[in-house]
């Protein structure tokens, strides 16, 4: 059955092969594109490994070379690159054979490239066609050549990923030492990118004196904010009772309405006090609200008929006055429902605070870091809280003045975000009480205090209880077991502090914050082996653990993970499997999604982007290729979705920019789509095609080069000095179509090698605009995104582009998605010496029939993760 398939497959393929030259490439669809792909792949070709060949020496394969490969290449390649003429400087008849100690592997993996890609030899050189049999001959030849090269190089080099953490790294690291789920790192610099656009590259992860004293102080604040000492401190609670409100505006003769009359319609759309049982209303704005000395956090009072309807796009402002502690956590507590329950229609709550000092001095800002979505009926209330770390929110400078001017009163903002339309029964927010309190405690002392402050019968002998401390907690941080000799290097620091405080905590978190500032928490560390049994170059598995959890969760192990280590099991295959599906499954690992598609994409570049005026829009466009990348994750579908699919990731805001129908609400969901969205996969997402644009029109170099470098893996050099740049002053330039003024800057001799290479790529992106929407038409002109590459191939729109890419591209692309997780996985350039093991994990993917998931799998198993 398989066998019919393929010839099915093959026989379309020809077929549409010969459609494509009469213009006609519609013919074949991007899914059997895939499909033919898959036929065509190098690393799917049966092959027999030779057992002993593991453990034999690589010798060079010259024999070969000069019986099969070299008439095939003086044949097809000595017109271009031989004594007469020697394009790109290269002369393939002075290539060295000797791959494993000759000079030249590097220009023979540029004859490689070129060939297996089938740029060489050119499509408008008939007389030098290679076959196709030929072509697998010569790339057979240089691939196991290049391999053993590979394997020698790696062997004779040292590779070193020792790096400190990333800023993000170390946020996330404190975060889960610490339990505290608020960013603790901002003041940190942003790291620099390497070349492939990872920012946990060793390369670049150095560290002066002085940072570590800046971290020393960032691991000492976030102790301060995990522990206590002394009594509870007193909270600041302000309680809204929305009944309380309707009583004090009642007993002052405000004005009434009733919502069954008609009049109602004057109110209905701004926010309002309702007693739902009599229909009486009373317009309200907030106003003042004082702390309840007596009140008690978190009780929950009975469910009263007054509400507060707070409609689509209105806010509930409250004046909260100067009495907001200046640290610790403040709670808002809410209890809301909807007013209906159309599941189409959604109303989330955000906070946002302010002050207004002066008429020309105030401030506004979003303190949530998400808006909660109200799901619950107005019948059946739901309690949403959110938390707010007061030392890290913008707060008013005078609010501890003791004069009335500049205005010392703080606002907190409650504001209704919905896609509800107008109508008779609209969607609205109706919300009964409010309770706000800081500083917030679940219980006393805090979890986080407990946690490392462990209960203990030593408690009262400071010297033994304190040795307790500190295994328990260098232990984590160290990420690993620790010594005697070790405690007591701290014990003796703990001396040096204990009489400058009063309390034993106080001193204790002075020293646990220098353990903090330790290169064994801020560097991924690799220790000497003394067992002369294991592979000097072989991780230990409690160095196995750590990068796996840097990995995977931008974090350190937790307590699983280090017992299993520790333990010697971790290395265990179904140990690892499991270990390894955990941690996917743990909401942690959206941190990898997250860090590895914006380093991947290079999406830093919407942050210089300004065209983008809608906030909501560029929220969407920044998510989705993250959600994209976690569906196609979590569900171990194909990477070749990357190029094209048949659904997208989508909310409602990025549905309506694409002009899909019927997508509701503000979550990411899985859309089905057809191919008139003109949609699927990453290369058509938005951000994707607005941060490669000009901010008025598309801009193909751009698209080109980011196509080159971030799928292909192929970046084009870097630009000549001194190049012309296109005269836009020039009225005959001004005449000329977009692919017209290509072709006349492509023209100059100091253009045409790397343009010849980019633009093709990125014409194939002109149907859609600066803000990639989709467009057949430019200043009332037809769009031509048809182009041609450097191989003579026709590209004729995203659709041909896809195509190509999936029927002749295939094994680049899943060859660049291994080297890109691969090098991000070991947090380190890959090089030469790693060829051959990025080679057999691009052949094990694509037996795996692509799954992303079992690439994860499949590096976390390999030599190359296990190696130091």
């Amino acid at each position: 059955m398989k066998t019919l398939q393929i010839t099915i497959l093959l026989l379309l393929g020809s077929a549409c092969t010969s459609l494509a030259v009469d213009g006609q490439e519609a013919a074949i669809t991007l899914e059997v594109a895939k499909e033919l792909g898959r036929i065509k792949s190098r690393f799917l070709k049966e092959t027999k490994a030779d057992p002993k060949a593991a453990d034999t020496i690589p010798t060079a394969n010259v024999a070969d070379f000069q019986k099969s490969v070299a008439p095939l290449l003086n044949r097809s390649c000595l017109a271009c690159h031989g004594p007469e003429k020697s394009e790109g400087r290269l002369r393939v008849d002075q290539l060295n054979p000797d791959l494993l100690t000759g000079p030249d592997v590097e220009r023979w993996r540029e004859v490689y490239n070129a060939l297996s890609n089938s740029v060489m030899p050119p499509e408008d050189k008939p007389d030098y066609a290679l076959a196709d049999a030929d072509r697998g001959s010569i790339a057979d030849w240089l691939s196991g050549e290049l391999n053993k090269a590979s394997l020698i190089r790696r062997n004779s080099k040292v590779h070193s990923s020792f790096r400190r953490l990333t800023k993000y790294e170390y946020n996330y690291a404190l975060q889960d030492l610490l339990g505290l789920p608020h960013p603790l790192a901002n003041k940190l610099p942003p790291e620099t990118a390497s070349e492939d656009g990872f920012k946990n590259s060793s390369e670049l992860l150095q560290m002066s004196a002085m940072q570590f004293e800046a971290y020393r102080e960032i691991g000492l604040k976030a102790l301060k904010r995990a522990t206590v000492s002394g009594e509870r401190p007193q909270a600041v609670t302000y309680i809204i009772s929305m009944q309380d409100e309707m009583n004090k505006l009642l007993s002052g003769k405000a004005r009434t309405f009733d919502k069954n009359e008609e009049s109602y319609g004057k109110h209905k759309n701004q926010q309002h006090l309702l007693n739902r049982e009599t229909g009486t209303g009373i317009q309200f704005s907030g106003g003042k609200s004082m702390p309840q000395p007596e009140a008690v956090a978190g009780q929950t009072p009975a469910v009263s008929p007054v509400v507060l309807v707070l409609p689509r796009s209105n806010e509930l402002k409250l004046d909260l006055d100067r009495f907001l502690p200046d640290e610790g956590i403040m709670r808002v507590r809410i209890r809301a429902g909807r007013s209906t329950m159309n599941p189409d229609e959604y109303a989330s709550l955000r906070l946002i605070f302010s002050a207004h000092t002066s008429n020309n001095a105030n401030f506004s800002q979003v303190i949530s870091e998400r808006d909660i979505p109200v799901t619950e009926s107005a019948d059946n209330p739901q309690l949403i809280h959110f938390d707010i770390p007061l030392g890290d929110i913008q707060r008013n400078p005078f609010r501890k003045l003791t004069t009335t001017f500049p205005r010392r009163d703080e606002y907190l903002h409650i504001h209704n975000v919905s896609n509800a339309p107008g109508g008779e029964e609209r969607l609205n927010v109706l919300i009964d009480t409010i309770e706000i309190s800081a500083p917030f405690y679940e219980q006393w002392p805090p979890k986080t205090h407990t946690d490392i402050f462990i209960e203990s019968d030593n408690k009262g002998d400071e010297e033994i209880y304190g040795r307790e401390v500190l295994n328990r907690f260098l232990r984590r941080v160290w990420r690993r077991p620790v010594t005697a000799q070790e405690v007591d290097q701290f014990m003796a620091l703990f001396g040096q502090y204990r009489p400058g405080f009063p309390s034993f905590e106080e001193a204790m978190v002075e020293v646990l914050a220098t353990a903090l500032a330790t290169p064994e928490f801020l560097y991924l560390t690799q220790r000497v082996t003394t067992d002369q049994a294991k592979s000097p170059a072989s991780l230990s598995e409690l160095e196995l653990a750590s990068r796996l959890s840097v990995f995977l969760w931008s974090s350190i192990p937790d307590d699983e993970l280090l017992k299993l280590a520790e333990q010697g099991k971790l290395r265990e295959p179904q140990v690892l499997t499991d270990q390894v599906k955990r941690m996917l499954a743990d909401p942690r690992s959206r941190r990898f999604s997250q860090n590895f598609v914006e380093q991947w994409l290079g999406l830093d570049r919407m942050n210089s982007v300004t065209h983008v005026t809608d906030t909501s829009l560029r929220e969407a466009m920044l998510e989705e290729p993250v959600a994209f990348f976690d569906e196609v994750l979590k569900h171990n579908l194909s990477i070749m979705d990357f190029i094209h699919s048949d659904y997208a990731l989508l909310n409602e805001r990025l549905a309506a920019h694409y002009g899909i129908p019927k997508v509701y609400g503000p979550h990411f969901r899985k859309v089905p789509i057809s191919p008139q969205t003109n949609r699927g996969g990453l290369l058509t997402s938005a951000a994707i095609l607005t941060m490669n644009s000009d901010g008025k029109d598309s801009h193909p170099l751009k698209r080109g080069v980011w196509m080159l470098k971030r799928i292909l893996h192929d970046p084009p050099p870097p630009p000549p000095p001194n190049v012309p740049e296109v005269d836009l002053t020039d009225p005959e330039i001004l005449k000329m179509t977009l692919k017209e003024r290509i072709a006349n800057h492509r023209s100059k001799p100091a253009c045409v090698s790397c343009h010849s290479r980019i633009d093709p790529w990125g014409i194939a992106f002109e149907n859609y605009d600066a803000l990639g929407a989709y467009r057949t038409h430019i200043k009332n002109q037809p769009v031509d995104a048809t182009s041609e590459l450097f191989n003579r191939q026709t590209l004729a729109g995203m659709d041909g582009l896809k195509r190509y890419l999936l029927t002749d591209r295939q094994d680049q692309f899943a060859q660049a998605m291994v080297h890109k997780l691969t090098a991000y996985a070991l947090g380190r350039p890959l090089s030469f010496g790693d060829r051959a093991d990025i080679d057999t994990l691009t052949a094990q993917l694509r037996r795996r029939d692509d799954g992303l998931g079992d690439l994860i799998h499949l590096i976390i198993s390999s030599n190359l993760f296990n190696s130091k």
